[in-house]
């Protein structure tokens, strides 16, 4: 990759004696690179700073305007800066003296704004995509040596514009069968298939090799959907005593067939590939995908053969098999069938996961060093995935419930029926939206109000089996065997649970746990050392008793971990919402499912640059943290440190109730001190002693109705600032109303 031109640099170092005083020439000091190409044609630079003595200036003979300049120097020793070499990519200042003054010359080039300088080449251009409107003018025959038949054929996939005639542009698409070329009619060019042409796809034989026993695949055509369009072609089946099945030659082709007795659509793997990609990048629904594909083969009204389910029903049979795939599946003795809960789905490799990736003596490790196998987990839930009342289990079951994210549909279910009958909890803090939600939200016509989640806090990926649809909110049913079958797969000793809700989500688990039927529960969650937390966004929301216990920052081992991972997940998840609601059960988790795993790889491939950019962050901030504690702590005294200090380990070792991070004063609102003057004005009254500034007006009434004028002054001003010069007329006459009250 080429390194961008550095702005040329230029010091102009002057001393700072009187102007009227002869003063010896400056030595101006420049930059110089010099470039060398080894023996494997790599380039390298070495950058030094050079100094030359500058010719004598007569002052005098200057205008009085450059006499003098604002960048000066002190000259009382002199200033030679030696070679050396120079990392501008890293530091640049630090090879330059900081009492320079350097003046960048920014240098322009015409790639600066590539849009002006493209804006003078457009009748360039467009006379050039005309040009292609209409075949060359000095050819008349077909492209092809030797052949002296009349050219009106070519294809617009192909690199080549030359024209062909029918037979040669029929033998250069026996390898691409699935272009569309274009005819001369000697007026413009018009769409033709190469199945009028005459072009046949032999199956079950090597290219060029004629079957001896071929079967036409269909007498109206076969269907093929591309990314280029939705072409008809002849598709011929090798009928051979040896020959594969129908549905296999076609895969070997790289044609994946919409049946497996008959086919007569198949779509290629790259149209497959390109539409799952796209709704990973931009959430692309499969019916605007189909559409755009319909006007890729004709955009004049002539729609194609409408195959749109049958491409939606392709689409999710391939994703369920390259996440078999992806999973080692095809490579397994036992087959699909064989496969495991969770199997499929892609772990998060920075957490922990025993007899994976942590040290055979992980459980017997210090407390010191012991707090790095513990795993971060994060719940919430999402009410923009929701899904419609359409469909059923029954009808659309799924492919690969269980096999990743989505936990196993009928466990889940027979779990929900058998606890249905669970008291209700009163909540003790806030009135929190996730507490509220689980009897409000849904709504008729809504099957599943949403999903609910458990997943890697530290690293904000999915876990398996982590994941379930809720009916009517976050009912701790719901998250409670969502968080079960999450910490039994793939958990260590210790981990760190955020909620919204966790101080009352918490507060009645273990007795929940144990009326739940045992399978549901598993072993995991009473041998787990659980550390319940809120996220630090949704803490705030919360009692101040909450916020001191369930705090990440006055938690130790937990790092700058916030607990919000979820919440960056939901936003690249929502867009997907649009398509999901309106499917089947099923097929909506193998969908999101294949989002989850998408989100997961990325996350994987790029946690090397993540971590890599995170900890050169983190290093010299933490140098820079200890310092300012240190420091902090040096100008605070000594006894009352070491008081707070012991206070702080006793209460993180557990064995101190007190929480030395509580504030132990009461605040003083404005109310509070309202309701004491006026109990003090009430009892002056019965004294008899009450000094009245006016006959209704006390000295404290007084004070407050100045603290409230001076609160609606403020706020006046504030809203006659933000009223811009379009404001109506009613605005503009209520802001006139309340200036006058206020005046009166």
């Amino acid at each position: 990759m080429r390194r961008p031109k550095r702005p040329a640099i230029d010091f102009d170092p002057f001393d700072d004696d009187e102007d009227d005083r002869q003063r010896v020439p400056p030595r101006p000091i420049h930059q110089h690179t010099d470039f060398s190409i080894s023996n494997m044609s790599q380039i390298s630079q070495r950058s030094c700073y050079v100094t030359y003595a500058a010719p004598a200036l007569d002052l005098d003979s200057l205008p009085p305007n450059l006499s003098s300049t604002s960048s000066q120097i002190n000259h009382a020793e002199e200033h030679f800066m030696p070679l050396l070499d120079v990392d501008h990519d890293n530091n640049p200042s630090d090879y330059v003296d900081p009492t320079l003054k350097a003046r960048f010359r920014k240098r322009t080039f015409a790639g600066d704004n590539p849009m002006l300088v493209w804006m003078q080449e457009r009748d360039l251009f467009l006379e050039e995509l005309l040009r292609l409107e209409a075949p060359e003018i000095d050819q008349e025959y077909c492209a092809t040596n030797a052949c002296l038949s009349i050219g009106l054929y070519r294809c617009p996939q192909c690199t080549d514009v030359r024209l062909f005639c029918h037979i040669c542009i029929v033998e250069r698409h026996e390898a691409s069968p699935f272009h569309v070329v274009e005819k001369w009619n000697s007026q413009f060019f018009e769409h033709c298939s190469l199945q009028s042409l005459g072009l046949v796809v032999q199956l079950g034989h090597p290219l060029g090799v004629p079957c001896p026993n071929p079967t036409r695949a269909y007498e109206k055509g076969f269907t093929v959907i591309t990314s280029h369009g939705i072409i008809l072609v002849t598709l011929r089946f090798c009928n051979c005593g040896i020959a594969a099945s129908r549905s296999a030659q076609l895969l070997r082709a790289r044609l994946f067939p919409a049946t497996t007795i008959d086919p007569h659509t198949a779509a290629t793997f790259e149209v497959l590939r390109l539409f799952q990609l796209l709704t990973f990048g931009s959430k692309v629904s499969g019916f605007e995908f189909y559409t755009a594909l319909t006007r890729l083969t004709d955009n004049l009204g002539d729609p194609p053969p409408d195959r749109y389910n049958v491409f939606m029903r392709i689409v999710r049979q391939w994703r369920h098999l390259r996440l078999l795939k992806r999973a080692g599946r095809g490579h397994a003795e036992s087959g699909v069938a064989g496969t495991a809960e969770g199997e499929c789905a892609v772990l998060c490799p920075a957490c922990p996961h025993p007899d994976k990736n942590l040290p055979s003596a992980w459980k017997s490790a210090s407390p010191a060093k012991g707090w790095i196998y513990s795993l971060f987990l994060a719940i919430d839930a999402n009410f923009r995935l929701k899904r419609l009342s359409a469909s059923d289990d029954k009808r659309d079951p799924g492919l690969h419930t269980g096999f990743a994210y989505f936990v196993e549909e009928k466990k889940y279910k027979q779990f929900l029926a058998q606890t249905t009958s669970m008291p209700a909890e009163t909540s003790t803090c806030s009135n929190y939206d996730a507490v509220k939600s689980a009897s409000i939200r849904g709504g008729k016509g809504v099957t599943a109000s949403g999903v609910g989640t458990i997943e890697c806090s530290r690293h904000d990926m999915k876990r398996p089996l982590s994941v379930g649809d809720l009916q009517l909110g976050e009912k701790y049913a719901n998250m409670d065997y969502l968080y079960f079958s999450s910490i039994t797969n793939h958990s260590p000793a210790s981990c760190i649970v955020s909620y919204d809700i966790a101080c009352q989500w918490k507060r009645n688990m273990a007795n929940r746990a144990a009326i739940y039927p045992p399978d549901a529960v598993g072993t995991r969650f009473h041998q787990l050392s659980i550390t319940y937390l809120v996220p630090k966004f949704h803490l705030y929301a919360h009692r101040s008793e909450c916020q001191n216990n369930y705090s990440f920052n006055f938690t130790p081992n937990v790092g700058r971990t916030d607990g919000e991972s979820p919440e960056r997940r939901w936003a690249a998840m929502n867009p997907v919402s649009s398509s999901t609601k309106e499917m089947g059960p099923g097929s909506r988790r193998d969908t999101l499912d294949d989002h989850f795993g998408d989100y997961n790889w990325r996350k994987v491939v790029s946690m090397n640059l993540t971590l890599l950019r995170k900890i050169q962050e983190a290093v010299p901030m933490r140098s820079e943290h200890v310092s300012a504690f240190l420091q902090f702590s040096r100008s605070l005294p000594v006894d009352t440190v070491n008081a707070f200090c012991k206070m702080v380990w006793e209460w993180e070792a557990g064995r101190s109730t007190i929480n030395p991070y509580e504030t132990k004063l009461a605040t003083e609102s404005q109310s509070k001190v309202r309701l004491a003057l006026a109990q003090e004005d009430a009892a002056a009254i019965a004294r008899d002693e009450a000094l009245n500034v006016h006959t209704t007006v006390s000295p404290s009434v007084l004070i407050h109705q100045g603290i409230e004028l001076e609160d609606q002054q403020a706020r006046l001003a504030n809203d006659s600032k933000a009223l811009g010069a379009s404001a109506t007329e009613h605005q503009r006459s209520q802001l006139i109303e309340r200036r006058s009250r206020l005046q009166r």
